[in-house]
């Protein structure tokens, strides 16, 4: 049986949608390995979400990671970390949230907990969670504001909801150009109406989706990184490990049309991409934000003098 086209209108956001995705996409896990293989972009985005996460969750806090995937923050939460080195974090939970039960299927460590969940509907009891991490994910769900509005409910006191937003498409030229060039030739790729997409959701955009949730943004740490990409394969290789739907409607195409779009591919990496020292090699830039939020503090009642 042929699995839903990746980006159909019909399963976007869908568990089959998901489960599609990921299986084309399950021999990608590389971001927590460290080897030469390792995506430059998407690792250093993911040693930054890591860091600020392991900060905000202490080394004994419930982490859940919503749209965990294949894992690869969760495995990074769940391990020693530079703001707790003699610690292997042993009181921590990491739950690896997801729709999709394939790449959770796959995790297999310890204090990671996999729960195959509806993010608007996150079957844990309320209270009980210190940090929420959603990574690359809150532009893909179908309600965003409805989904923050459900993680508010799981926070304990004092706890965070930590998301990743992409800067503006220029500084993210990584993984617009291939977007753009995918989207003329696989018109799967056209996102339903109404659907929001990866530079929709700025940080003030955040803080509305936010807001109606009893939630305010209380910090944004910014970063970036620039891919070198010196062929088609390595560009599609940074690529492939952040835009996930793009990539699995790419290797779902015909062998004929990947063979063309890796053709054309140079030429338009040459429009828009700059050269490095090295004149074979492109700069590929790619921005984030990552933005906290935490409840919204009740102002100090007035007491009344005279």
């Amino acid at each position: 049986m042929t699995a839903p086209s990746p980006a159909s209108p019909a399963t976007y956001g869908s568990r089959a949608h998901w489960d599609g995705v990921h299986a084309l996409l399950e021999d990608r896990a590389l971001l927590e390995d460290g080897g030469s293989v390792r995506p430059k972009a998407a690792g250093a985005l993911l040693d930054h979400m890591a860091a600020v996460a392991d900060r905000l969750a202490g080394a004994d806090g419930v982490v859940m990671d919503l749209g965990a995937g294949q894992g690869a923050l969760a495995r990074a939460l769940a391990q020693p970390a530079p703001a707790h080195p003699a610690s292997t974090q042993p009181g921590r939970l990491v739950i690896a949230s997801d729709i999709a039960a394939g790449p959770l299927a796959a995790i297999r460590a310890p204090g990671i907990a996999g729960l195959v969940a509806d993010a608007a509907r996150p079957a844990l009891k309320p209270g009980v969670v210190d940090l929420i991490t959603c990574l690359r994910g809150l532009w893909t769900l179908p309600d965003p504001a409805g989904v923050l509005t459900a993680m508010a409910g799981l926070l304990a006191p004092g706890g965070h909801i930590l998301v990743q937003l992409w800067d503006r498409p220029a500084r993210c030229r990584l993984i617009g150009t291939g977007a753009a060039l995918l989207g003329k030739v696989l018109p799967d790729l056209t996102r339903p109406a109404g659907e929001a997409g990866p530079f929709d959701i700025d940080p003030d955009g955040l803080a509305a989706l936010a807001a109606p949730a009893g939630l305010e943004l209380v910090a944004i740490e910014d970063g970036a990184a620039t891919a070198e990409i010196g062929d088609a394969a390595g560009y599609w290789r940074e690529f492939d490990a952040l835009a996930e739907t793009a990539a699995a409607a790419r290797l779902r195409a015909p062998a004929a049309l990947q063979a063309r779009l890796d053709a054309a591919l140079p030429g338009v990496l040459d429009r828009v991409l700059p050269r490095g020292d090295d004149a074979a090699v492109w700069q590929a830039p790619i921005a984030w934000h990552l933005c906290t939020l935490a409840p919204r503090m009740a102002p100090e009642p007035v007491t009344p003098t005279g």
